[in-house]
């Protein structure tokens, strides 16, 4: 719906797009000029009488007026043509011209000799021809995405005579650029600085109002203003018409730092940086609150980061408000007083709606994940007033309060019925809010016992709430299915009941009898389901039989979609999972642990991995590298299939690496998480190690008082955000803000590295890690698994020796006025965290030498 005929909103800068009419316009004065020109000679025309007796002056007024009107029709044919190609050209806005930049800067500066306005007009080409729209997606990670501006070069203008001639005859054929660019480049308004003003003109003669962009480094700049342009262009183009992302900016105004924030947030993912992906969506999200199709993918990149708490509060919040306007769903979701709503207020968001209740539901399904958000099993790392700790107590106490809407459901095993009195008991027991964590090296074997307990039975209650969504998911979607046309694109019926077919086996998992294996029948837990569920342990015992479950996909039908393929590759996946939390064992007392084993394990992984040879070749040979990560690290599901022998060949054959794929442990999501706090913790330490080197070597008159507190000031700010860091490195927002004072401190310091991206899992790079965190006499040999295992406590130990080191030295690390001591002192910080290095020390000789340089 178009934003005047909502109201509200400011119009659009350009002016509206007439195409239509102008192309009209052309046609009727094409059809007078064939209608002067040829109907004059036809036979019927001769029949008439003032044809067959003509006098003179009718004769010559006649030829004159025949003669104008074929004249000036053909010029207005000609005219009306060019308007509407003109119109055509706008509407489509994929091509834009792009003027030399004028150079405003002082002659001879040291700026302009760095930075030429040849090259910033080429850089800006460049980022404006990288503009991108994205589609929404089912899956994590997978948002395609498309080029939507060409820029459009004019070679022939420079030529002389009839070269210059016939370029421009070719150039008739082709569709006109109907937007033109033109910049000035200046010095910012403060040192340091850089502007560039922008000028946007719509041919023939509408210019919109100027761009001013200031900010700190050209690439910034240039970065903001192409997306200032692309903001303006959009609002007026098909693609707000087709891209249901900005479907609701139709005719209105594009903020350009809404824009500009959407643009470098899936910038930063691309690279991996998740924590500055996530605070650019944010920024997004709190200039377009309502854009829920950004809310999404802050979901799908929470998931990403194993913030399935935070995930399942994101998407319930997507659903509250696309919910509105289809009745039945708000009287449920949100209760009957928003039941009332037109019901045209959704329609917009229907897809949107689907996606968040379908990831909503697996994530329910992940209830092993959900459980260990809610009673957190740290090992040593963290502390109980942390950011991590407080963003859970929030989210706890705000998902109990939402989860009652589960209250009435009869969640059940058996074949009885569950009074409605044990299911209110259930959920208060389940979801209850406040909830002591768990630290477990503090723990009791009975205080263990009991936290086994307790997370098994919320695992199996969000097990069962999953398999209700995605049954009533199911009975809506086939009710509304010619309803949400444009949800065809994103999930068939055959990827839901696969989907279903997932869920009826995470919820048997969950279910299993420590002791003896057994696994209850399985049952509806939607009462008005009509679909008859999987039955893959057909003995009642764990783990399923792969003829079952073979039987179970296959009758799902022929799968012709990626989320179809991807779904059935999830159910075998599944399958080779231990029953305990997160695929690993279960702890709790007798607990068999039954699982696939020998043949049966490797049937089922090829099964598995044909499944995703078919999505990959359904798949678009573009798509792929969009998956590669949800796919090879960050889907739980997947997590023992990753282990395989026929995963590892999978990957070689389908994404052709550099080197050998390895045989990825199951915690390797972990590794890069607690690999990236690690280097994000060394690049600060050598930041500051850089800012007091080069004050050290200053052969200038020393610093006055005031600069002398400045520079005290920043190092005691960043042994704050250490402390922080190492406190909260499970919290995103608490990574984020360290990274925000590292780019200040670079920027002041003229530090020349970077804060990279989540690393790619690499096996020679976790065992160089070990021994350069353990020492060179660590056993070798060792499984992955246990590597991995061992790496992360010796990571998170780690962290909890630089808060205890930072607290008890704290008076000398900030009182020290030695500048080359400071240095110093920072560069054994930064070297106890480098496990890259290959001195053959290990961390606790590192932490020893930080340790005395830090002693008064």
């Amino acid at each position: 719906m178009s934003a005047r005929r909502r109201g509200g909103f400011d119009q659009a800068e350009l002016p509206e797009v007439h195409r239509i009419r102008w192309w009209l316009a052309a046609v009727t004065a094409g059809l007078v000029t064939a209608g002067f020109a040829v109907v004059p000679y036809l036979p019927f025309f001769q029949n008439w009488t003032f044809v067959r007796d003509p006098k003179v002056a009718i004769v010559i007024t006649w030829t004159f007026l025949q003669t104008s009107v074929v004249i000036i029709s053909a010029v207005l044919t000609l005219y009306f043509v060019g308007k509407a190609r003109l119109e055509a050209a706008a509407f489509r806005a994929n091509q834009i011209d792009i003027r030399l930049f004028v150079d405003e800067r002082p002659e001879g500066s040291h700026d302009r000799e760095i930075d030429s306005a040849v090259e910033l007009t080429a850089t800006f080409k460049r980022f404006l021809n990288d503009s991108r729209l994205y589609t929404p997606t089912p899956v994590p990670g997978a948002g395609s995405s498309y080029d939507f501006i060409q820029i459009v070069e004019h070679a022939g203008d420079s030529a002389d005579g009839w070269w210059k001639a016939a370029t421009k005859l070719i150039r008739l054929a082709q569709p006109p650029a109907a937007f033109t660019v033109t910049g000035t480049v200046r010095p910012g308004n403060t040192p340091g600085r850089h502007q560039l003003i922008l000028e946007l003109v719509r041919v023939p003669r509408f210019a919109a109002s100027p761009l001013v962009i200031e900010d700190e480094n050209w690439p910034r700049v240039l970065h903001r203003a192409a997306n200032a342009v692309a903001a303006l262009v959009i609002p007026r183009s098909a693609y707000v018409r087709t891209n249901i992302h900005w479907a609701a900016w139709r005719d209105a105004k594009i903020p350009y730092e809404l824009f500009d924030a959407y643009q470098r947030a899936n910038h930063f993912i691309t690279y991996r940086r998740y924590d500055e992906a996530l605070a650019e969506y944010y920024r997004a999200v709190s200039l377009d609150p309502s854009n829920v199709y950004i809310r999404l993918e802050i979901a799908a990149l929470q998931e990403q980061l194993d913030l399935h708490l935070d995930a399942l509060a994101t998407y319930d919040d997507v659903i509250t408000v696309c919910s509105r306007g289809h009745p039945t769903l708000a009287r449920w979701w949100i209760g009957p007083d928003f039941a009332r709503q037109p019901r045209d207020a959704g329609r917009a968001r229907d897809v949107a709606l689907l996606i968040a209740r379908y990831r909503h539901a697996l994530v329910l399904g992940h209830g092993d994940s959900i459980a260990g958000s809610w009673w957190v099993r740290r090992t040593t790392a963290g502390a109980p007033g942390d950011a991590r700790a407080l963003r859970r107590a929030e989210l706890r106490a705000a998902l109990e309060l939402r989860f009652r809407r589960y209250v009435d459901l009869d969640i059940r095993t058996g074949p009885e019925p569950v009074p409605r009195e044990r299911r209110l008991e259930l959920h208060r027991r389940v979801l209850r809010a406040p909830a002591e964590e768990l630290v477990v090296h503090r723990a009791t074997p009975a205080q263990l016992a009991e936290y086994h307990q307790r997370a098994a039975e919320m695992r199996s209650y969000f097990c069962a709430l999953s398999q209700y969504e995605i049954e009533r998911l199911i009975e809506d979607y086939a009710r509304f299915g010619r309803r949400w046309r444009r949800s065809w694109q994103q999930l068939t019926n055959r990827a839901l009941a696969l989907s279903l077919v997932w869920a009826v086996l995470r919820r048997a998992m969950a279910d299993v009898e420590p002791g003896t294996g057994a696994v209850p029948v399985p049952r509806p837990a939607y009462p008005a389901s009509r679909v008859r569920l999987a039955d893959v342990c057909p003995d009642r015992h764990w783990p399923p039989d792969p003829r079952a479950l073979d039987d179970t996909v296959e009758a799902a039908g022929p799968r012709k979609s990626w989320e179809e393929c991807y779904n059935a590759a999830s159910v075998y996946a599944v399958a080779m999972l231990e029953v305990g939390p997160r695929g690993e064992r279960d702890l709790r007392d007798h607990a068999r642990n039954p699982r696939l084993d020998g043949e049966a394990r490797d049937e089922v992984a090829r099964r598995a991995v044909r499944e995703l040879y078919q999505a990959a070749t359904i798949s678009h040979s573009g798509r792929l590298p969009e998956r590669r990560s949800w796919v090879m690290g960050e889907d739980p599901d997947l997590a023992a299939l990753r282990g395989h022998e026929l995963f590892r060949v999978f990957e070689m054959v389908t994404f052709s690496p550099d080197r050998a794929a390895p045989l990825r442990p199951q915690r390797a999501q972990v590794w890069e998480q607690v690999s990236y706090v690690r280097r994000l913790v060394g690049e600060i330490a050598g930041c500051r190690a850089h800012f007091w080197r080069v004050r050290a070597l200053d052969p200038g008159p020393a610093p006055d008082g005031r600069t002398l507190d400045r520079w005290r000031a920043g190092d005691r700010d960043a042994w704050r955000k250490l402390t922080s860091l190492a406190t909260g490195k499970q919290d995103w927002y608490t990574r984020y803000q360290a990274i925000c004072a590292f780019r200040e401190w670079a920027a002041d310091s003229g530090y020349p590295g970077a804060i990279a991206g989540f690393p790619l899992y690499c096996e020679d790079r976790l065992h160089a890690q070990l021994r350069g965190a353990a020492g060179p006499r660590v056993k070798t040999g060792l499984d992955a698994n246990i590597v991995v295992r061992e790496y992360v406590r010796l990571c998170d130990q780690r962290l909890d020796h630089l808060v205890a080191d930072i607290a008890e030295h704290e008076h000398t690390l900030v009182a020290e006025d030695d500048f080359a001591a400071r240095a110093e002192r920072w560069a054994a910080l930064c070297s106890w965290f480098d496990d890259d290095i290959a001195d053959g020390s290990s961390a606790g000789e590192r932490r020893e030498r930080f340790r005395k340089l830090a002693r008064p």
